[in-house]
């Protein structure tokens, strides 16, 4: 798997990461994030003055007492509180202001996320997706980036406001002493670097849990997913696999509390020094008032500024370590947006597929193992198909058939040898315009939850709306028939979870994968991976005949274990062990005695 390519220095790093988030949140919405940032300026510095106004109620209203203007000293205490009534009033507002743009900027910064991140999906290659330590990256950047992205640019505002609030008090406590200001900024420091060794410590024990995480999230998806409950309920396994999925919870569970409970009496040593001082300030301040150094009114302003000064500035403590903990998450996401596929398929550059007007296919001595495997799926494999050829793969399981098929569509390059098209290495192609030519029908296709328009149309989004040519391609299948019973035919969903949805059998959705194959306009290479495993043999007779007559000019190659299909083959190849070991016609392979004369006798014996 790639390795990330954030690689510089760590300031340069942390920059990096910053710059980026924040291009993504202004994106998202420019002026509400400025707007965000500056209301919490504001608020920070309308800490200060609420304290000064209180000072001043409490100095006048003692000065007033046994004072014959009292009536006139009420005026002025009155006038003082209808002044903090307003700045009250006025950070409330500001306050309900912020919050509700901070949300609406969470909730679409969420949102723009996951479409970056479904898009930057699509862009990889299959080789990067299927490497399981990039499996177990994503699992842990899937589960965090939302909400570790947007809390990087959360604490960035909440810093301006704790660091005025936390200027503006400090001038008051330096005007008592400036002794007392630095004691609060020496007090508090110890509670940043202890939390700053915890939070690398969670960090590592999440990349360590992500292999577990991914096996809890198969676990909960496989027991509540309607599909698989026929088969729960058959075997009987529910309570087994509840009780893994529990064992899994449990030790991932405790060793996040186990870490939890060691930061958090950690930090409780850190807060006992910040109390004591706050305490023995607290006497002097006492003391001082007796001695009539300082009025009550003074002592209120000095106490709160201190305490608000504690607050502020471990409020921007946090804050600053919230940045460093998400930051470690969120250099993972911004790895994963910047990450480059093995194979590029977007290029631009490339030999133009299109400027050909036939295809020919051939595999050339290719060599292949997965990556991080020692084993070779394919071992000198020699296949020519020529234009218009129809071509079946037949062999064992786990023989090499669908992997040579990944390699014809150049989801992975072969390690030794070349696949050619048209008489020129598939790697000097333009891959966009060759995969234009290409219609695959997976083993595992995907079965789409969306209209049966949709689900055909899919083949070729940009025809997604032409009615009458889908409705042509369901025809070639036969499906067509059960669409046209539906309540909403081709708008109706093919899905039950949804309103009015419908469920399919196994075979109608291949019949479904099958016609959005067929749909797909250009394409002049078909590939089938196990066709038609799960339709009747009425309807596989219909559908390879409609195959046949639609595919005359166009390669179709198709894997199948049923030899009833393989025989429309012009040529058939069988592959054992990874190895082309015949080839040629129905007859002449039955002639031959070899692996495919027994499979054939095997299966025909099931049948008489």
């Amino acid at each position: 798997m790639q390795k990330p390519r954030i690689t510089f220095d760590r300031f340069g790093q942390v920059f990096f990461v910053f710059r980026e988030v924040v291009r993504l949140a202004a994106k998202t919405n420019r002026k509400f994030l400025v707007l965000v940032l500056i209301l919490n300026a504001i608020w920070g510095f309308s800490t200060a003055p609420g304290f000064y106004l209180e000072k001043l109620i409490l100095d006048n209203l003692i000065a007033s007492i046994g004072d014959p203007n009292w009536r006139q000293a009420m005026y002025l205490i009155g006038g003082i509180i209808f002044l903090r009534l307003l700045l009250e009033l006025f950070r409330n507002v500001l306050s309900r202001v912020n919050g509700f743009l901070s949300r609406k900027m969470s909730q679409t910064f969420a949102s723009e996320l996951e479409i970056m991140m479904a898009k930057k999906m699509t862009e990889l290659d299959i080789a990067t997706i299927d490497d399981p330590d990039f499996k177990n990256k994503y699992t842990k950047i899937e589960r965090e980036s939302g909400r570790r992205a947007w809390g990087l640019m959360m604490p960035l505002s909440d810093i301006s406001n704790y660091l005025i609030g936390f200027i503006s008090v400090v001038g008051i406590l330096i005007l008592l002493h400036p002794l007392i200001a630095l004691g609060v900024l020496v007090f508090s420091l110890p509670q940043f670097f202890v939390s700053g060794k915890y939070i690398k410590k969670e960090y590592e024990l999440e990349t360590a849990l992500s292999a577990k995480y991914r096996m809890w999230g198969w676990l909960t998806y496989y027991l509540v997913r309607n599909k698989n409950f026929l088969e729960l309920k058959i075997l009987g396994i529910s309570g087994y696999l509840t009780k893994k999925l529990k064992s899994i919870q449990s030790e991932t569970i405790d060793k996040q509390m186990e870490l939890s409970k060691k930061r958090e009496l950690s930090n409780f040593g850190t807060f006992l020094p910040l109390t004591f001082y706050e305490f023995a300030v607290s006497v002097w301040l006492i003391f001082l008032v007796i001695t009539e150094k300082i009025t009550i009114g003074s002592f209120e302003l000095y106490l709160r500024s201190l305490r608000s000064a504690e607050s502020n500035l471990t409020g921007l403590v946090n804050s600053v370590l919230e940045i460093y903990e998400n930051y470690i998450y969120v250099v993972d996401l911004i790895w994963f947006l910047n990450l480059k596929p093995v194979i590029n398929e977007k290029a631009k550059t490339g030999k133009n597929a299109y400027s050909y007007k036939r295809l020919s296919l051939e595999a050339k001595n290719v060599w292949f193992r997965y990556p991080k495997s020692k084993n070779w799926i394919l071992k000198g494999v020699n296949m020519h198909v020529n234009p218009g050829e129809k071509i079946a793969l037949v062999g064992e399981n786990g023989a090499g058939k669908s992997t040579l098929i990944k390699l014809l569509a150049r989801f992975y390059d072969p390690e030794k040898g070349k696949i050619v098209v048209a008489g020129s290495d598939l790697k000097d192609f333009n891959l966009g315009s060759y995969r234009r030519r290409l219609a695959i029908l997976f083993q595992k296709f995907e079965s789409y939850p969306f209209t049966a328009q949709e689900s055909i149309g899919y083949g070729d989004i940009s025809r997604v709306n032409k009615l009458g040519q889908i409705k042509e391609a369901a025809h070639k299948t036969t499906i067509d028939k059960f669409i046209e019973t539906l309540p909403l035919k081709y708008k109706h969903p093919l899905a039950p979870e949804f309103d009015k949805g419908v469920d399919l059998s196994i075979g109608q959705w291949q019949r479904v994968g099958i016609s959005r194959m067929l749909f797909r306009k250009n394409a002049d290479i078909l590939i089938m991976d196990e066709p038609t495993s799960n339709v009747d043999p009425k309807a596989e007779e219909q559908i390879f005949r409609e195959l046949l007559k639609k595919t005359k000019d166009k390669i179709l190659i198709f894997v199948s274990q049923r030899f009833s299909t393989v025989r429309y083959a012009d040529r058939i190849f069988v592959l054992d062990k990874g190895r082309i070991t015949e080839s040629g016609t129905h007859d002449e392979l039955m002639k031959l005695g070899g692996l495919y004369h027994e499979l054939f006798t095997i299966q025909a014996k099931g049948y008489q």
